[in-house]
């Protein structure tokens, strides 16, 4: 464990000093629910919006913890998310070496999984928590199942609060699957059934439990469903077979590749940085559908002679299938975060393949193929650390973040929005107008962009152009509802309290004080600022 600390606060130590960046916003606007004081309201409400159709009570608990013991500052955010990842690690190390008694496999498998570059969006961006959580959790219910004797009892709380951080976490249960039939070496024998009833018990009961408050808190509409734009994910509005073969382009020329390569990684991928593929002949297509049959095959066919690999392969399909796109479309079309938890399985075959080296049978010189190995190891540990402690670094502020996404993602609407609001919070109105501008061509329907240009025109003293241009950003399907507040301004800003009125108590759902205390304090600043 010590050694997982030093390495996890080598690379993402930095992170301490950083802000609530972008998504992490909706943590810090929900401080006033996020507290044990109202736990029974913090584990039956959905995460943060009803329309994301996500339940992630583990996760809120978590912040409530945070915020109970440090406050609203983001370093202890931060620490929590470094501290998380690092029990990540050693419970990895547990894992490969209870089930394939190899200390040296153990611990390559956790440095690697600890190094690699693609984990830095889910350690370094505060609400990646989600997919630590999931995995480390997931990870001690595979563990349990993996034991001489299994606790049931156990096995149900884990993947209970598994399931609780993140929907990915069902990937435990053919894992753990696996695992019987690794340690039994026979699945289909009643003597095994009987050994493992109350562990799979324990796992079926969790996942009912976890879909039952899930459908309770979200209801029919949102219980299998995302509310989401072409935005988010264009991959939703396109026919099934489209959205397959470019998820299978995705996952080899974006998962597969920056999980080994790990350059050019990015925080988005939103419309329209990813082009739709319709045709399946296509070498991206194929190769994503090789893989996902090597690894599916794999995890059966090198179960008895190799079955680190076997696992390796499961690992990685399993982990990837809930948020692939292949079944169903999820609320985003690709995200590096995406990858933390299949990325186990890669961590694993790359970890054995290096191992191999050792165990070459040669009369002499063995130690040329073990000096191989320890050059590979520590030039790829190097290699994947510094690439990890640079990238950890674009997580620090939103200006820095959004300046790597519109150098990685030029042609995403979104990218170009966020880096012109960047502009604009620093005064710097022209190219402010420019990215928010190159956004409009982009793609015109997108609310938040919309408003964000409105602001430059208002800061410019265009109030008619400012006005137009917030009224649009709400008459979207996905309105962008600050645009209230920023109709209210305006109207303030040219006298009009009556209609500035109108907009507040849209704004704050009818709450007459609270728009009557905002009228107040506006008109106590001799300036109305944005």
């Amino acid at each position: 464990m010590v050694v997982c600390l030093v390495v996890v606060f080598s690379l993402y130590g930095r992170t301490l000093w950083g802000d609530f960046v972008f998504d992490d916003r909706g943590i810090v606007e929900h401080q006033n629910v996020l507290s044990f004081g109202k736990l029974p309201l913090v584990v039956t409400m959905p995460y943060f919006t009803e329309e994301a159709g996500l339940y992630r009570p583990t996760v809120l608990l978590s912040y409530a913890l945070n915020f109970s013991i440090f406050g609203e500052r983001p370093w202890g955010f931060h620490l929590i998310n470094l501290l998380l990842y690092a029990l990540c690690g050693w419970v990895l190390w547990l894992l490969v070496q209870k089930l394939f008694a190899n200390n040296l496999l153990a611990y390559v498998s956790a440095l690697l999984f600890l190094v690699l570059p693609i984990q830095s969006e889910a350690v370094a961006n505060i609400v990646g928590r989600a997919e630590i959580l999931a995995l480390l959790f997931s990870l001690l219910a595979l563990y349990e199942v993996a034991r001489e004797k299994s606790d049931a009892f156990l096995i149900g709380v884990y993947f209970l609060l598994a399931m609780g951080s993140k929907e990915t976490a069902i990937a435990a249960i053919p894992l753990a699957i696996l695992i019987v039939w690794l340690k039994e070496k026979k699945l289909f024998n009643l003597a095994v059934w009987r050994q493992y009833f109350l562990p799979f018990l324990a796992l079926i009961t969790s996942g009912a439990v976890y879909f039952l408050l899930r459908f309770l808190v979200l209801g029919r509409e949102y219980f299998m469903h995302v509310e989401t734009s072409i935005v988010e994910n264009q991959l939703k509005f396109v026919p099934y077979l489209e959205r397959l073969a470019t998820s299978l382009k995705i996952f080899f020329v974006i998962y597969l590749k920056k999980i080994a390569w790990p350059f050019e990684l990015c925080s988005d991928y939103s419309f329209s940085q990813i082009e739709t593929v319709r045709n399946f002949f296509s070498w991206p297509v194929l190769a994503g559908l090789a893989a996902v049959i090597f690894l599916l095959v794999g995890s059966l066919l090198f179960l008895k002679r190799w079955p680190a690999i076997a696992f390796g392969c499961a690992f990685l399909f399993f982990g990837f299938l809930p948020v692939s796109n292949w079944l169903l479309s999820i609320g985003t079309i690709a995200g590096e975060r995406l990858a933390f938890f299949p990325s186990v399985g890669f961590c694993l075959i790359l970890a054995q393949l290096l191992v191999w080296l050792t165990r070459i049978k040669t009369k002499k010189r063995r130690w040329i193929f073990e000096s191989i190995f320890l050059i590979i190891f520590l030039a790829l540990t190097g290699f994947y650390g510094w690439r990890s402690f640079v990238r950890g670094g674009d997580w620090l502020t939103e200006k820095k973040l959004f300046t790597s996404a519109v150098q990685c993602a030029p042609r995403s609407v979104l990218s170009r929005s966020n880096f012109g609001a960047a502009y604009y919070l620093e005064g710097d109105l022209a190219n402010a107008k420019k990215e928010l501008l190159a956004a409009q061509e982009i793609y015109g329907g997108y609310p938040k962009g919309i408003n964000n240009l409105g602001l430059v025109y208002w800061k410019e003293g265009d109030n008619a152009k400012a006005r137009e241009l917030f009224l649009k950003a709400l008459d979207f399907r996905f309105p962008f509802y600050g645009a209230y507040e920023n109709l209210a301004l305006v109207a303030l800003g040219e006298g009009k309290t009556d209609e500035a009125r109108e907009w507040l108590l849209k704004f704050y759902s009818g709450n007459k004080e609270v728009a009557e205390a905002y009228i107040r304090a506006v008109l106590e600043q001799k300036a109305v600022k944005p």
